[in-house]
């Protein structure tokens, strides 16, 4: 799913919450560590299965989005304004934040920032021009940005002012909710180097480019082409030039990222680790048998279908614990399908659906108790103010006999193990509906993250039970960038518009859009709505979180959302994570998946 891609980012979160142990500390061979060996300098990051950091451009377009872009590769060397993550909370981390909380002034219209003493690298100040020079660029080519929602970000500032190098002032066309503009707009402010960026030709003497449109929008178009080269991370000078903790030392092929400390880093925790890599894996079995095996992982995760293995990961040195993200996660349907998009706009099909995932045996089978329900569009965990009591419940149980009567009332000859079709096509009551012609058949194709052996288990036990209810399931495995590539936005009429569901079980994490509303993802215009969903109501609702500070308006969004499924609600998985017992620092769990090995020590 794109930012669930966005996955965003993301059910299976390698994050750590390592709790003392009295297991002897192993050494990655195996034997317990002598203490006269050296101090180890480095450590090696299992990524999750298929789900590898790639892009290094703070101003990310969609196409090449993912949560962990952010949480293991971005926000290591290039630092946000604000920080969202707060030992295991879900708010401003204020210590490692680039500037004070914002400010207001003009009746709560206007946002002043202002930001503490950090240095770039090379020893250049972080300044208002930095912040500047991202807007500048963001405004360039905004369709193009994975967080654009028309309407919003930039959309709705009316005015950005710098009145000194530590100040930017941000005006809106309105007044509104300011927990929204902290954690949905000024959240995704990332300064970048203009002394160092701010040119549109390799060679060039860094000037003002940025200060016109056009100028912007061709600085824009290089540093896209230069991040596009994957291979020139470790050295292209431009990428040297950080404000984060780390720097890119190398970039193999198969996205194997090592970093190197950045010995110029002005932040408040210095890094003693001298290294970190992080690992990909291509599927999370091939993971789990290096971590088994006492290999080259010192931070790394159990699948939650490997979860009767914990002890005897522990008995190899390292701590473990389950990890929860502050996320959501789905199925999505294409309702501008040509073939079955006419289908999936009916609210009954899409409540027989959810009445056929059972989410509890979906945790207890496949999951082995190592995962969360969704219930509807707010995160019922980790606890949070944000979900109400009608959130936290199944409104959609698992009951087969309920999704066969709600086909069955709706025009449609429903063969149990069979395909059921429209026998009573037309637009009255106790007919098939719009767009649905007699005979057409419940058949879908479902299209999902390969790789991941506890959602392949899954989809085949969903194929199963949908089968009772005469819904053919198609599954088609395949690695997530495909599946990403190919859940895109269509019309109707675009016959080549293939893909009918996704199930990316990557989950949606709220990040960078922090605050849980959905116009990212359920709003008709969002970056994120791949299958077109569209209510005024559900726009209406979303837009009164972002002007509403009552707790009502959050409240109306998650209820209506819940019961109309714009999207089917499944389960995420929680992750099982193993971080070697010697390492301190790597807790508590970071509910958006973000690493700090700045703060790691071996011990």
């Amino acid at each position: 799913m794109k930012m669930s891609k966005v996955i965003a980012a993301l059910g299976l979160a390698t994050v750590a919450l390592a709790a003392c142990s009295s297991t002897p500390a192993t050494s990655p061979s195996g034997s317990a560590s002598a203490s006269s060996a050296p101090a180890k300098t480095s450590v090696t990051i299992a990524e999750p299965a298929n789900a590898p950091a790639y892009y290094i451009f703070p101003l990310t377009p969609m196409d090449n989005y993912n949560g962990l872009n952010d949480a293991y590769f971005q926000d290591l060397i290039y630092r946000p304004v604000y920080w969202i993550g707060d030992h295991g909370a879900v708010k401003v981390n204020d210590q490692i934040s680039l500037a004070d909380a914002p400010t207001y002034t003009d009746g709560g219209k206007t946002a002043v920032l202002k930001l503490r003493p950090y240095n770039w690298s090379d020893g250049k100040p972080v300044t208002s021009r930095d912040v500047l020079f991202f807007w500048n660029l963001l405004k360039s080519a905004k369709e193009n940005w994975a967080g654009y929602v028309p309407g919003e970000f930039p959309d709705n500032v009316t005015n950005v002012a710098t009145p000194d190098a530590q100040t930017i002032t941000f005006t809106f066309d309105k007044v509104y909710n300011p927990d929204w503009i902290l954690y949905n707009e000024l959240s995704q402010l990332s300064p970048i180097p203009q002394h160092a960026w701010d040119i549109d030709a390799t060679g060039q003497t860094p000037s003002d480019l940025d200060s016109t449109p056009a100028g912007a929008k061709k600085v824009y178009d290089y540093l896209i082409k230069q991040a596009g080269d994957a291979a020139t991370y470790a050295t292209n000078p431009l990428w040297q030039v950080v404000n984060g903790p780390w720097k890119v030392q190398s970039f193999a092929n198969g996205n194997e990222v090592t970093f190197a400390a950045n010995p110029n880093y002005s932040g408040p925790i210095k890094p003693t680790l001298q290294t970190v890599t992080l690992k990909p894996f291509t599927s999370d079995t091939a993971e789990f048998n290096v971590l088994a095996a006492n290999g080259d992982i010192d931070y790394g995760y159990i699948p939650p279908q490997q979860g009767t293995q914990i002890d005897r990961i522990k008995g190899l040195g390292f701590n473990t614990t389950e990890a929860t993200t502050w996320s959501i996660n789905y199925m999505v349907p294409n309702f501008n399908n040509p073939t079955v998009g006419p289908i999936f706009q009916q609210l009954y099909v899409r409540q027989a659906m959810a009445h056929l995932i059972d989410q509890d045996g979906w945790v207890k089978g496949p999951l082995s108790g190592f995962g969360k329900p969704t219930y509807g569009p707010v995160p019922t965990f980790p606890d949070n103010p944000f979900v109400d009591e009608n959130g936290k419940a199944n409104a959609f149980p698992y009951d087969v006999q309920k999704a066969t009567d709600l086909l069955t009332q709706n025009g449609w000859t429903v063969k149990p193990d069979g395909v059921s079709t429209c026998t009573s096509p037309g637009t009255g009551a106790g007919q098939c509906g719009a767009g649905i012609t007699a005979g057409a058949p419940m058949k879908m194709k479902v299209e999902y993250a390969s790789g991941l052996g506890a959602l392949d288990k899954a989809m085949q036990a969903e194929k199963s039970a949908f089968a009772q209810a005469g819904i053919e399931l198609d599954l088609v495995p395949e690695p997530l960038d495909t599946v990403n590539a190919n859940e895109t936005k269509c019309v109707p009429s675009d016959k080549s518009c293939a893909w009918q569901l996704v199930q990316g079980d990557l989950a949606w994490t709220f990040q960078p859009n922090y605050y849980p509303e959905g116009s990212l993802m359920f709003g008709k215009d969002g970056c994120c709505n791949a299958g077109s969903y569209n209510d005024p109501k559900a726009e209406a609702l979303i837009a009164d979180t972002h002007t509403s500070t009552s707790p009502d308006a959050m409240v109306a969004y998650q209820n209506y959302l819940q019961t109309q499924l714009p999207v089917i609600w499944t389960p995420k998985a929680e992750t099982i994570v193993a971080a070697r017992s010697n390492l301190t620092g790597t807790q508590p769990n970071d509910p958006f998946s973000n690493l700090y090995p700045e703060e790691w020590r071996w011990s």
